[in-house]
């Protein structure tokens, strides 16, 4: 099986569509093992969940496994974030790989 790695990049304010991606995949018959994504967004919390607001796209963030670097905090600060994504539900769930600070 020939594994290739496949970077797409959206303009600012653009919304993101897992489903476009999985369509041209399977158009070339090809399929993804994982997706990771770059965003840029703020941290809220409504109850118990942490949601990575990105322009218009929302994702849930997924605790991370013990040891793992935590979750970051809640903030109106921009960070840039690489994650992984999950797109089985909805919202979109996001395991987060590193989060920093984005310059003003």
């Amino acid at each position: 099986m020939q594994k290739n790695i496949v970077f797409v990049a959206y303009k600012p304010d653009t919304s993101f569509d897992a489903k476009i991606l999985r369509e041209a995949a399977d158009k070339a018959d090809a399929a993804f093992v994982l997706i990771q994504i770059v965003a840029r967004g703020h941290i809220v919390e409504e109850g118990a969940k942490h949601f990575l607001i990105a322009g218009e796209d929302r994702f849930l963030l997924i605790e991370p496994a013990e040891g793992a670097t935590p979750l970051p905090a809640t903030s109106d600060a921009i960070l840039s974030v690489v994650a992984s994504l999950d797109d089985s539900a909805d919202p979109l769930r996001l395991k987060v790989v590193q989060a920093k600070p984005v310059e003003p």
